[in-house]
């Protein structure tokens, strides 16, 4: 506890520097000891069958789905949560703020809207998709490496995906991800941002930019985009992490479903709401996630 009170009065700069030499360090060592623990197929981890370029059978995606949950939480959660705690001292007062209390109505009315915002969504992501997709093409061109890189990851993922899988591919590709991410950018870096520029929109705006851009896909940059700015909102109105992680794992366990599943549905979800597939709900999705946004920016409370 003496250590503990020392390091709290230390300066805010000391903390970070701190903080980042801890996250880096414990990540690291995190990641070394799940990657020696990896699950092997036939004597190969995850990232050795990645490699490979397909998979054969469940014990091989099985092992892939490990590697990427392991560097998932050693990238994002595990240096979130430290830094969190070097730079405010108290983590769960900025996930979890009791300031803001929200009624029991409130909050059922939160989950709500957080359902029929990331559902109605779907139209919406894969219209900005296209408009992303058909814009970069004809400048880059389909022979060039980077659609080349999309496409072979696209492939990737569909192999990884598996109906007799489903459980699992919720837990690893959907859940662990929302939770780690949202806390990574809208608990750590948002929250950041704001006490550094001390302005909302723009740490929101800036931290959107930030989640697109490292997930390495620039063909789908625009709807990721889109949808850090209502995550980012989401957590401003209702003060709890919990709330963008539901709606984030919510997003991924549909397009988790929609890959594994698609037999399910009469048409094709992905690409419902193009100009090749009901054009009309692409444009109201994309009006409703903008004014859900908005609604969100101006109703949350001003103070941090």
């Amino acid at each position: 506890r003496i250590t503990l009170n020392f390091f709290q009065e230390k300066h805010i700069s000391f903390r970070i520097a701190v903080g980042f030499f801890a996250a880096i360090l414990i990540s690291v060592a995190l990641y070394f000891v799940l990657y020696k623990l990896a699950p092997t197929a036939d004597g190969r981890n995850g990232i050795q069958i990645i490699a490979q370029g397909h998979f054969n059978n469940f014990q091989e995606r099985l092992c892939v789905l490990y590697m990427l949950t392991a560097e998932t939480v050693c990238v994002f959660l595990i240096p979130a949560l430290i830094l969190l705690y070097c730079i405010f001292l108290k983590p769960g007062d900025v996930l979890f703020s009791s300031r803001y209390d929200h009624s029991f109505e409130k909050k059922i009315w939160i989950f709500f809207l957080v359902i029929f915002i990331i559902t109605a969504n779907l139209p919406g992501i894969n219209l900005l998709s296209q408009i992303n997709t058909d814009g970069l093409l004809s400048i880059l061109g389909e022979d060039s490496q980077s659609w080349q890189n999309y496409l072979r990851l696209e492939r990737l993922t569909e192999e990884l995906l598996s109906p007799d899988m489903l459980i699992i591919d919720i837990l690893c590709m959907a859940l662990v991800p929302a939770i780690c991410e949202e806390v990574f950018f809208r608990g750590f870096l948002q929250t950041t941002a704001i006490l550094i520029f001390k302005n909302r929109h723009g740490a929101v705006i800036l931290i959107a930019v930030i989640f697109s851009i490292l997930h390495g896909d620039i063909f789908n940059f625009i709807p990721r985009f889109a949808l850090g700015v209502f995550l980012g909102y989401l957590f401003l109105y209702s003060r709890h992490i919990i709330v963008p992680i539901l709606a984030h794992a919510l997003h991924n366990t549909w397009v988790v479903v929609c890959s594994t599943h698609q037999q399910l549905f009469p048409t094709d979800l992905d690409t419902i709401g193009t100009t090749e597939n009901l054009f009309v709900l692409g444009i109201g999705s994309v009006l409703i996630l903008t004014g859900a946004a908005i609604y969100l920016a101006k109703k949350s409370p001003l103070s941090q």
